[in-house]
């Protein structure tokens, strides 16, 4: 499953997380270990959430602010 335009928002729990940041996982925003079967060359970022929120979660592969959504879907051609 490649980038998407659009992040995926997610009710959050408090833990740690790995957010996907090749785009292959099949279980997005999360990483599935997708990266290292196809080779893509990335890691997922790894991310303390210190309280349950609403995260929007970066899927385009282009945010600042990885792994969070800076609007820069938004932005692209």
């Amino acid at each position: 499953m490649p980038y998407q335009n659009l992040p995926v928002r997610v009710q959050e729990t408090a833990g740690t997380k790995f957010y996907c940041t090749c785009g292959e996982s099949n279980n997005k925003p999360y990483c599935d270990g997708n990266h290292s079967k196809k080779n893509t060359g990335k890691e997922p970022i790894r991310y303390e959430i210190p309280e349950a929120r609403m995260c929007s979660i970066c899927d385009c592969g282009e945010s600042k602010n990885a792994p969070f959504c800076d609007g820069s879907h938004s932005k692209k051609g």
